[in-house]
């Protein structure tokens, strides 16, 4: 046990390849220009498809509603990879208390969990509906917050400088796909530096 490295390795290094794994997913993907369907105007297909379901939309009406989908879900999957890392790192942290004689009843895990998934699906609502953020702002803050709660979790001002220079790449200095790269970078260095890092138990020990 004294000679572990720190725990918060995990969910950094998580969050940054899951990053890269989004923005190298989204190279290459045409926009959504038609509508969340396909809308095509004038096509006696979509008339039969439109009837057969109860649907008559306008193009006014699928442009808008196109709008609100790719502003909610933005960059591809990047609200599922958010989701992955955090459930991921629920059941690291639940694992390794456990190995340690001290983890926390199977209950416990999963209220977590799922409290958690669902309080960060509410958190970016709230930021698209009631504060009008864009999709690259709630991102970068939503995962600045999530690093500041490890940084306190874990006593950690490692993380907690890697949460300062992360909303400093993902929302000060650049956005799209820019920020996901520098963002993910600052928090695989973090990581490396964790698993580098010589633990606090074993400077005692000869």
């Amino acid at each position: 046990m004294g000679n572990e490295r720190p725990r918060y390795w995990f969910p950094l290094a998580s969050l940054g390849f899951a990053q890269l794994i989004v923005m190298a997913l989204s190279f290459g993907r045409p926009p959504w220009t038609e509508g969340w369907f396909a809308y095509a105007p004038g096509n006696s297909q979509q008339f039969l498809t439109q009837n057969l379901y109860g649907v008559e939309m306008s193009r006014e009406s699928a442009a808008a509603l196109d709008a609100s989908f790719s502003g909610i879900g933005r960059n591809d999957g990047w609200l599922f990879a958010v989701l992955a890392v955090y459930l991921g790192t629920v059941l690291f942290y639940a694992v390794k208390a456990r190995r340690a004689g001290n983890g926390p009843r199977w209950w416990k895990v999963l209220a977590l969990a799922v409290g958690g998934l669902v309080g960060i699906v509410l958190a970016d609502l709230v930021g698209y509906w009631e504060f009008d953020m864009d999709g690259d702002a709630r991102s970068g803050v939503l995962l600045t917050l999530g690093l500041v709660v490890l940084a306190w979790l874990d006593r950690s001002v490692l993380v907690l400088v890697v949460a300062a220079a992360f909303v400093l790449c993902a929302v000060v200095l650049a956005q799209g796909q820019l920020a996901l790269l520098l963002s993910s970078l600052v928090v695989l260095a973090g990581a490396f530096a964790a698993l580098l890092s010589r633990p606090k138990a074993a400077t005692g020990q000869t």
